[in-house]
C-alpha cells in the first residue's frame, strides 16, 4: 500500500463526520476539495480462473496469485533493497536471550471483524508451513505465544532479521484461526465474498494498512480466454483481461502489464519411467514452438529448441478442471507432445484429484506455482516446492548461488517441473480507471486503484 493512500484515508476519516452532516459535501466532495484521490467507484472484470475459493497460503492457487494481496497482508514486507520492514507488527522482531520476539500491532481486526492476537500468528505460520510456504519458512522455528503478552510471539533460536525476511513471503500472510478458503478473511484493503461464478470485493473498513479507494470490484469467472476481451470490447467490462478487445481494440483503452505473478509448469512423475527423470520436463517445455502457445498469453516465450516428442507411455496430461486458462494450455500442449504409440491426452480432473495423483507420481500434469519470495531464489524455492514439498525445504536449507536476473526456465534442470510460461497481470482498461502498482517484480495494488470520476 502506498503512503499516499494512508495519508489520504487519514484525512478523509477526519473529515467524515462533517461530510455526512445534513447539507455537507459528502466524502467524495471532501476528497475532491482536498485535491486528493477520489474515494468511491468500482470496476468489473472477467478472469479465466475459478472464483469459489482463495487461499493465500496455497502455492498453486491462481486466484490467490491475482488477488490475495488485496485481502491479506504479511507480517513484514521487503523494501527495494530487500530489507524487511514491519507491516502488521509494532516493529521488527526483537532479540531476547536466545529467542526472537514478534509483537503484533494493537487493535488489528480482519475484514469480518475478527480480533487478531498471537494465537493467529502461530496458526498462520504453521498453516503456511504445511502448505505453500514450507521452503520459505524452512529456517523459521516453531512459534509459541508469549506467556505474558497477548500480542507477543516467541520464535526460539531465531535470528530477528532472517525471521522478518522469511515472514515477508506472501505465502505466509496473517490469517485468523477461523480462516476458510471459501470465505477468505484478512487485514487487506478489501473484503471478499466468493461464489461459483463471481467474487465480490468490497472496501474493508478494518484494513490494517488503509482501506481501498474503490467501493468494490466485481470479478466474474469466464469459461475461456475470449470472454473478457469480448465483454471489454462491447463496453460491458472496465478491464480487458490479457487484451484490449476480441476483434478490435476498444477505443480509448489503455494497455497495462504489471508483470508475472505465477508460472505455468509442466510436471512429470515416476509413472513416466525414464521421462520422469529430473530435467525432462523443462526439456520438453523448451521444445514447444512458441507460436503454438502465442494465443495463451504466457509472456515472452523463447524460440523452441530440441524435440518435444513424449517418449513415455501413452498418458493423460492432468489439469485442474476448474481453471479455464490452464485447461486451454493443456489442450494446446497435449497434441504437441503426442507421438504414435506415445499419445498424450489432456485430462481435466478436480483439483483435489490432481494433487492426489501428482503425489502418487502421475506421468504428466499442468500446474501452477506462485513465487516464494523475490528474485531467482524465490522462484527456485517455489518451483522446487511445486515438484515436492521436501525438495523445496532441502533447497531452502542449502541454497545454491544464483546470479541476479536468472530466468525461471534456467532453474529447473534438476527438477521434475519445467516452466511453460507466466501468468501475468496484463490487459487494458479505460482511462478513468487508474490501476495501482505494487512494489516488487510483479503485482497490482488494488487498494490503491481508483477511478478519476469515482463512477459507480
Amino acid at each position: 500500500m502506498t503512503a499516499g493512500r494512508r495519508a489520504f484515508l487519514g484525512k478523509a476519516a477526519a473529515a467524515l463526520a462533517g461530510a455526512l452532516l445534513p447539507g455537507g459535501p459528502g466524502v467524495l466532495g471532501v476528497a475532491m476539495a482536498m485535491g486528493r484521490t477520489p474515494l468511491g467507484g468500482r470496476f468489473l472484470v472477467h478472469v479465466p480462473w475459478p472464483t469459489a475459493s482463495l487461499d493465500p497460503h496455497d502455492l498453486r492457487d491462481p486466484l490467490a496469485a491475482l488477488f490475495a494481496p488485496a485481502l491479506a497482508d504479511s507480517l513484514y514486507a521487503l523494501d527495494a533493497s530487500g530489507a524487511p520492514y514491519p507491516t502488521l507488527t509494532a516493529a521488527l522482531p526483537a532479540r531476547e536471550g536466545n529467542t526472537a520476539v514478534l509483537r503484533l500491532r494493537e487493535g488489528l481486526r480482519t475484514a469480518r471483524g475478527v480480533a487478531l492476537d498471537a494465537r493467529d500468528v502461530v496458526f498462520s505460520v504453521e498453516r503456511a508451513r504445511a502448505r505453500g510456504a514450507a521452503a520459505a519458512l524452512a529456517d523459521v522455528s516453531k512459534p509459541r505465544p508469549h506467556p505474558r503478552e497477548p500480542l507477543g510471539v516467541i520464535f526460539p533460536g531465531a535470528d530477528p532479521q532472517r525471521l522478518a525476511r522469511a515472514l515477508a513471503t506472501p505465502l505466509a500472510a496473517l490469517l485468523p484461526r477461523s480462516f476458510s478458503p471459501s470465505a477468505p478473511d484478512g487485514t487487506g484493503a478489501f473484503r471478499a465474498e466468493l461464489g461459483p461464478r463471481r467474487m465480490a470485493l468490497t472496501r474493508n473498513v478494518n484494513a490494517a494498512r488503509g482501506a481501498a479507494y474503490l467501493d468494490a470490484i466485481d470479478v466474474m469467472k469466464s469459461d475461456d480466454l475470449t470472454t473478457s476481451l469480448r465483454e471489454f470490447e462491447a463496453e460491458r467490462d472496465d478491464v480487458g483481461w490479457l487484451g484490449a478487445g476480441l476483434y478490435a481494440a476498444r477505443r480509448g483503452s489503455v494497455r497495462f502489464d504489471h508483470g508475472p505473478v505465477a508460472w505455468v509448469v509442466l510436471a512429470t512423475g515416476s509413472e513416466a519411467g525414464v521421462f520422469g527423470q529430473p530435467g525432462v520436463a523443462q526439456r520438453l517445455a523448451e521444445a514447444v514452438p512458441p507460436e503454438r502457445l502465442a494465443h495463451l498469453a504466457l509472456g515472452a516465450l523463447p524460440a523452441a529448441r530440441g524435440d518435444a516428442a513424449w517418449g513415455g507411455p501413452p498418458t493423460e496430461l492432468l489439469v485442474d478442471e476448474s481453471c479455464p486458462h490452464l485447461l486451454e494450455i493443456a489442450q494446446a500442449v497435449a497434441p504437441i507432445l503426442s507421438r504414435p504409440g506415445h499419445e498424450v491426452t489432456a485430462a481435466p480432473v478436480a483439483r483435489a484429484e490432481l494433487a492426489r495423483r501428482r503425489a502418487r507420481g502421475a506421468a504428466l500434469a499442468i500446474d501452477l506455482a506462485r513465487p516464494a519470495g523475490p528474485g531467482p531464489l524465490g522462484a527456485l524455492l517455489a518451483l522446487a516446492t511445486a515438484e515436492d514439498r521436501t525438495r523445496g525445504v532441502d533447497l531452502a536449507r542449502y541454497p545454491p548461488k544464483l546470479a541476479a536476473g536468472t530466468p525461471a526456465r534456467a532453474l529447473t534442470s534438476s527438477l521434475r517441473v519445467g516452466v511453460l510460461g507466466e501468468i501475468r497481470i496484463a490487459g487494458a482498461h479505460m482511462p478513468d480507471l487508474v490501476l495501482g502498482r505494487a512494489g516488487g517484480e510483479g503485482s497490482w495494488d488494488l487498494g490503491a486503484t481508483y477511478r478519476r470520476s469515482a463512477r459507480r
